[in-house]
């Protein structure tokens, strides 16, 4: 669909000599003498672009663009004048306008101009509305809970959000490490920036430290330029590095090297590269446990271990079960433009018992997948049923009919199953919580007839 642009100027020449340019390029156009026109075309059509002089009979140009940037930010201003001195184009992108372009006009440069400022312009407001729903999604209201636990986590982030204390936040899968990170973030004199995230899950070695700290060109095979790593690009603002127990002992060196001396080198470089980035590391691991068991630095324990906030796992907050399904209803609500009113009674009984081996992100798919099969307006039992792991438990037979090899794989299977819940498919979560080698484990997978779905992990 092609641009619409409001020619704004106050000689009607210019005007239609614009319009001609611009209509044999495609775009549509409206014309306005003056600020009054301007203003009442703008209130009652979507213009992607104003061309305005900053010279009119009714207002100043320079008065006009800050109304229609502050009222019509989505409007992409550019000044078209003959008047002005040296200083008015850096005036008027003060003001808001996205380019300046002098009079007298021609053709092709304006052309040119135009195109390329809708391109950037686009861009840059998608941007600002992804950071704004960055924002909103981390508000601390969306950190729903009543209960003492949650209560305690939300007076911690409060008292440390403006701080620039590195946070460690410990948790289960799926608990809301990510959502206590950005309301610590975007209450913090950091927030005008976005959060940044690196997941270590799952890496190499090579990977990890390349994701974190950039690599330079021919640092390893593939390495074909130089890569810009998560800490440059938190310059000024906050990295989260979750699951900050996966990394190797090379990086965590690295790592507690960086929260000492503010620097680090590029894989494959000697430069020391120096940033302001305020640190939180998240982890689902039992750190202290790893650093007696030799795979996680005691001195980086330590450093990350001033400030800890750690999130409850849902079947410890079970009283803001009801708030949190109340949450997700209108949230899905929303987003499928559905009119689910509620949850009946013996389906919150079900939800209420439930034991969540994903903690808050489990029920939270139960409720978005419940909001698209609902066929009625309450979310009913026989809705969510079959989206609850039983535990295993209530799974096994009565192994006095069993012999021992048969009862062994039994048990084996609805081990591995729960752990594989809890991780979220993850195998090499799963092998550091079983103490088991990440090969034995997928052998063992493999032998049961078992299969990891989540994180591109598979045993074929």
């Amino acid at each position: 669909m092609s641009a619409k642009i409001l020619i704004v100027d106050d000689e009607q020449g210019i005007r239609e000599q614009v319009t001609r340019w611009l209509n044999y390029e495609g775009y549509k156009t409206e014309q306005a003498a003056n600020a009054k026109e301007a203003l009442a075309l703008i209130r009652k059509m979507n213009f992607n672009v104003a061309l305005l002089d900053l010279k009119l009979p009714d207002m100043d140009g320079f008065a006009l663009l800050e109304k229609v940037h502050q009222e019509y930010p989505d409007i992409c201003v550019i000044i078209l004048t003959g008047f002005g001195d040296e200083d008015s184009p850096a005036k008027a992108r003060a003001a808001g306008a996205f380019d300046f372009f002098a009079k007298p006009i021609h053709f092709e440069g304006l052309i040119h101009r135009i195109d390329t400022a809708i391109n950037q312009f686009r861009t840059e407001r998608e941007n600002y509305y992804k950071r704004e729903e960055e924002k909103r999604q981390f508000q601390f209201e969306n950190i729903v809970g009543q209960s003492e636990a949650m209560q305690r986590v939300l007076d911690l982030i409060q008292k440390i959000a403006a701080t620039e204390e590195t946070i460690l936040i410990q948790g289960e899968s799926g608990t809301g490490k990510e959502l206590v990170a950005g309301a610590i973030h975007y209450n913090s004199l950091r927030r005008q920036n976005p959060l940044i995230i690196a997941d270590c899950a799952g890496l190499s070695e090579t990977l990890a430290e390349s994701e974190l700290f950039g690599h330079e060109k021919g640092a390893f095979t593939g390495a074909y330029a130089r890569k810009i790593g998560k800490f440059e690009r938190a310059h000024q603002t906050t990295l989260l590095v979750d699951e900050i127990g996966e990394l190797s002992p090379h990086l965590q060196l690295k790592f507690l090297r960086f929260l000492q001396e503010k620097t680090f080198e590029r894989l494959g470089g000697t430069e020391h590269i120096e940033v302001d980035v305020r640190i939180i590391a998240a982890t689902n691991a039992n750190l202290p446990e790893t650093v007696n068991q030799n795979r996680f630095r005691q001195d980086l324990f330590h450093r990350l271990n001033r400030v800890v906030i750690t999130v409850p796992p849902l079947r410890e907050r079970r009283a803001d079960v009801p708030l949190l399904i109340s949450h997700f209803i209108k949230k899905y609500n929303r987003r499928n433009a559905k009119s689910i009113k509620d949850i009946s009674k013996s389906a919150l009984e079900l939800l209420e018992k439930y034991y969540y081996p994903g903690n808050v992100r489990e029920l939270e798919n139960i409720i978005a997948t419940a909001i698209l099969l609902e066929d009625g307006e309450v979310i009913k039992p026989e809705t969510i049923r079959t989206r609850l792991v039983q535990p295993a438990a209530h799974l096994q037979p009565d192994y006095r009919n069993l012999d021992y090899r048969e009862a062994k794989r039994i048990f084996e299977k609805a081990y591995l199953t729960q752990l594989l819940e809890q991780t979220q498919g993850n195998i090499s979560k799963a092998a550091r919580m079983a103490q088991l080698d990440r090969t034995h484990l997928r052998h063992k997978m493999k032998e049961l007839g078992m299969s990891a779905r989540d994180n591109g992990d598979s045993i074929e």
